[in-house]
């Protein structure tokens, strides 16, 4: 299995001048072309994704306390559960040539996590600097995704807004299968917790250990 690099010196730098910008179709998913950012000397090109973590506005922070969104038709007592997050489709890196990398991000993580967690609105949305990389299986050589990690904080109002949305879908299925696809790839919201709301996959184990290190500081 590729390894996943979470040290961001040993990662390439997507943020640098002079990359060449694009989107390609994906063998799993061929209907979307994915946004990416290409070395034109080196050659290597990353795909680039973007997950945010969603505290709640208004109360004490607690870095455990964020919430997660359950993967559809998926049961709720095993690994299918993760952090709001996504792939950057090229409708969201090509729409402004000199829109910055990181302006794109942020534009694309509020997309996600309103498609997944049907939360609007995140409250002061931030870049942690926090990433890993890695490789699908199926990559040809010299390329690389990188999930790039946010916060961000969300009204009790639209919590509870988000909450009740899901809980109608579920009493309406043939409503919520008329959805868009991009909006029906999840179908509940909780909080997280260790034991009740497992990761889900290689890459959100991985990115919630690392968020939760980074911002859990022992007591003074």
């Amino acid at each position: 299995m590729p390894p996943i690099i979470t040290d961001r010196a040993a990662m390439h730098d997507v943020f640098q001048p002079g990359l060449i910008r694009g989107a390609a179709r994906l063998p799993y998913a061929p209907h979307k072309r994915y946004f990416y950012v290409e070395h034109p000397e080196e050659g290597w090109r990353v795909y680039l994704r973007s997950v945010c973590f969603v505290h709640e506005a208004g109360v004490p922070f607690d870095v455990s306390r964020f919430i997660v969104v359950k993967r559809a038709d998926g049961d709720a007592d095993k690994a299918t559960w993760e952090p709001t997050k996504g792939q950057m489709e090229g409708k969201d890196g090509l729409r402004n040539p000199k829109q910055g990398i990181l302006n794109i991000m942020k534009e694309n993580v509020r997309r996600e996590t309103y498609e997944e967690s049907k939360i609007a609105h995140v409250q002061g949305l931030k870049y942690t600097g926090l990433a890993i990389q890695s490789r699908e299986n199926d990559y040809p050589a010299n390329t690389f995704f990188q999930y790039h990690i946010f916060n961000g904080f969300a009204h009790p109002n639209q919590i509870v807004a988000a909450e009740n949305t899901f809980a109608w879908f579920t009493e309406h299925p043939q409503a919520f299968k008329h959805q868009r696809s991009d909006m029906r790839e999840k179908d509940a919201i909780a909080w997280y917790d260790p034991v009740k709301t497992k990761m889900m996959g290689r890459w959100s184990p991985t990115i919630t250990k690392l968020y939760l290190k980074e911002f859990t500081h022992p007591p003074q």
